[in-house]
């Protein structure tokens, strides 16, 4: 006969209870004792055989180990202890009773990565394993012993139920930013506690470091100062000496074609009055030339500055150009010739109205969602490129806001260009320096293989749903 009192079984521990057997036949009879049900394996009966004489009774024990592990569950576990005769098999019974099993608590935390190198910011996920045989509900804290960083976990408050784990993404950022220099390890510690315990004498704690990086690197900073002195030495190459030896140039000729002493004092008046197109002078003035022309011309060119060069004086200084129409009795008609310079500087044959477009450019962007069910092969869905455009991909936000765990590919048509663990974000929005092509008619693909919808938070969900979304530059192909 079983008590009707509760047992109460600590995990771990060993609990004793006795009970007893009695012969209600009329001979001598053996019985034969064990348990049934789930709490078989952890409950014995001592002895497992007893000899019992008509309308007696014998005690015997039955002891209660149950095993400190997730798999057992703390409450009550009903169990059946059978006693079967040898003389009187009919007269065989099952006593059925409770056990209570005690909760217990056991918990952990990890970080993963434990070391992330990042400009900005870096992006971890706290792992917390219930180890315990009752649901758990943790808080998580953060911090740094030098108090240079902030700390985002995506919900601070986690349930995670026994022998499970549950992921909490965590986002570390420095509250100051460094422009220049090497690398600087920042340590911090993440604390798990188990709101449940008053005392806080569970806390679990996980190690790991943001490795801040230069905003500029040192790279970056040598290429840039190679390129000013670069820069500055085109400058001063072209101030101190070809622009004096090409000015020096041009007088000479001025001077050849007028017949002054290129040393003169004056040989440079031609150059000057020259940008006046030498329309103006007045008619009939015997010697009338172009260099004495005041009006302004805008169209032409460097030769447009010198007639004697056979360049245009100015476009406005050639169509009004009345010192070579006019100038009758002048042997110079260098105005005319000025006149004719202005007419091909104002149509614009420098070449600065040739050729056209090559391309044009304007900026898109696309979403490709996924719905996949779970599977150990990789569901696609795609984006085709038009046939005459080229995309330049350079922003790509990554979606998985269910928490589904799998892998999730991106692909130029068959080419795998990145692969990655969707249980290792929600949202990861990724920059590119050097844009990613993709040529027209290019399929942009992105593919899943869907281990866990929903992730071990949730895990109802009946398909992996992620997504990405893309932001690029389409340049048109056709002339």
């Amino acid at each position: 006969m079983i008590p009707d009192t509760d047992t109460l079984a600590v995990p771990g521990e060993e609990v004793r209870r006795t009970v007893q057997v009695r012969n209600t036949g009329t001979v001598v009879d053996r019985f034969e004792l064990d348990v049934l049900g789930e709490a078989k394996d952890w409950i014995a009966v001592e002895p497992a055989q007893v000899n019992v004489f008509p309308d007696q009774s014998v005690e015997v024990r039955l002891v209660f180990t149950p095993p400190r592990s997730p798999d057992l569950s703390a409450g009550e576990v009903v169990y059946g202890l059978r006693v079967m005769s040898h003389e009187d098999i009919e007269g065989s019974v099952v006593e059925e009773s409770t056990v209570t099993v005690g909760a217990f608590t056991d918990h952990g935390v990890t970080l993963l990565p434990t070391t992330r190198r990042a400009r900005l910011s870096g992006r971890f996920n706290a792992i917390v394993d219930n180890r315990g045989n009752a649901p758990l509900r943790a808080q998580l804290f953060a911090s740094d012993p030098d108090a240079k960083l902030d700390f985002a976990f995506r919900y601070d408050e986690v349930e995670v139920a026994h022998g499970k784990s549950a992921v909490v993404p965590l986002k570390v950022k420095p509250k100051a930013r460094m422009w220049r220099g090497p690398d600087a390890p920042l340590p911090f510690q993440v604390l798990c506690v188990d709101e449940a315990d008053e005392a806080d004498e569970t806390e679990q704690t996980a190690d790991g470091a943001l490795v801040q990086a230069a905003i500029v690197s040192d790279g970056v900073a040598k290429f840039a100062l190679a390129v000013a002195a670069a820069v500055a030495a085109l400058l001063a190459l072209w101030f101190f000496v070809l622009q004096p030896s090409v000015e020096s140039e041009a007088r000479k000729q001025v001077a050849a074609a007028t017949g002054q002493d290129p040393d003169a004092p004056g040989a440079g008046g031609g150059a000057g009055a020259g940008k006046g197109g030498g329309a103006t002078a007045g008619a009939g003035e015997p010697g009338a030339t172009a260099g004495a022309g005041t009006s302004a011309g805008t169209g032409g060119s460097d030769q447009s500055r010198f007639p004697a060069l056979g360049g245009p004086a100015g476009g406005t200084g050639g169509e009004d150009g009345t010192g070579g129409e006019d100038g009758a009795d002048g042997e110079d008609d260098s105005g005319g010739k000025g006149g004719k310079g202005g007419e091909d500087a104002k149509s614009g044959q420098d070449g600065t109205g040739r050729g056209g477009i090559a391309g044009q450019v304007r900026a898109v962007d696309f979403r490709i969602p996924v719905d996949a069910e779970k599977s150990d092969a990789f569901v696609t869905a795609r984006f085709t490129v038009p046939e005459d455009q080229t995309y330049y991909v350079t922003d790509i936000m990554f979606e998985n806001t269910s928490g589904d765990m799998g892998v999730l590919r991106l692909q130029r048509g068959d080419s795998v260009l990145r692969e990655m663990s969707l249980d290792t974000f929600r949202d990861r929005d990724d920059h590119y320096a050097e844009p990613i092509e993709f040529g027209p008619g290019t399929d942009v693909v992105l593919a899943v293989r869907c281990d866990m919808p929903g992730g071990l938070t949730t895990g109802t969900a009946a398909s992996c749903t992620p997504a990405a979304f893309f932001s690029a530059r389409a340049v048109t192909t056709r002339s």
